[in-house]
């Protein structure tokens, strides 16, 4: 009587832990406002490419994360916006799970001789977009 107790108790608490890790780990979508975007500045380097490529190279692995976090390149937001620095926008915005995808995503070496350091990423609701107009700091920007 006394294992068959001890059994029973150590079976609920392992499914209870279980069941806590579970909801730890489990990936949740956070709907994002409508409006919203995620902004992403990036610097990168060739290895063995004519620095020439590095736009395409940059542009091709950005093509590549953002259906991994099913988001689209904003038309016309690609730009260089100095040597080997690139920013684009991504609507809808991402979420924080989203976000640590695409910067793993553009981090790695997807593409090969291409290196990509991402020095910004955030995502601007239209609240955050209203009081950057203003002059206004957002608070809780992420």
């Amino acid at each position: 009587m006394r294992r068959l107790l001890v059994g029973l108790i150590v079976a609920v608490l392992t499914v209870t832990g279980l069941l806590a890790l579970r909801a730890e780990l489990m990936t949740v979508e956070v709907e994002q406002p409508e409006g919203s975007y995620t902004e992403v500045l990036v610097a990168a380097d060739v290895v063995r490419e004519n620095a020439d490529v590095r736009a395409e190279m940059t542009h091709g692995l950005v093509s590549t994360c953002r259906l991994l976090v099913n988001a689209d390149v904003v038309e016309q937001s690609f730009r260089a916006v100095g040597d080997g620095v690139f920013a684009f926008r991504l609507r809808p915005g991402l979420d924080e799970f989203d976000r640590r995808e695409l910067r793993g995503c553009l981090s790695d070496l997807r593409v090969q001789h291409l290196r990509v350091h991402v020095r910004h990423l955030q995502t601007v609701t239209p609240a955050d977009d209203d009081r950057r107009r203003d002059g206004t700091p957002a608070a809780g920007r992420r």
